[in-house]
């Protein structure tokens, strides 16, 4: 039979694995983000050299 105790800290073990789910759920949702908002900007600058190239050999 389980203890008042026992049954306490797998309570508490329980809620703490939740609540490190949810952090690490925010935490991958974050680096998404930043990750998609980096490759965003990486293909406009890639556009804007693109143009800038095309731009010097059309006035060459």
């Amino acid at each position: 039979m389980k203890t008042l105790n026992s049954i306490a800290i797998e309570y508490l073990l329980r809620n703490d694995s939740q609540d490190n789910a949810n952090k690490s759920e925010e935490i991958s949702r974050e680096v998404n983000r930043i990750n998609s908002e980096q490759y965003a900007r990486n293909q406009k600058s890639l556009l804007l050299q693109m143009y800038e190239l095309e731009e010097g050999d059309f006035f060459a």
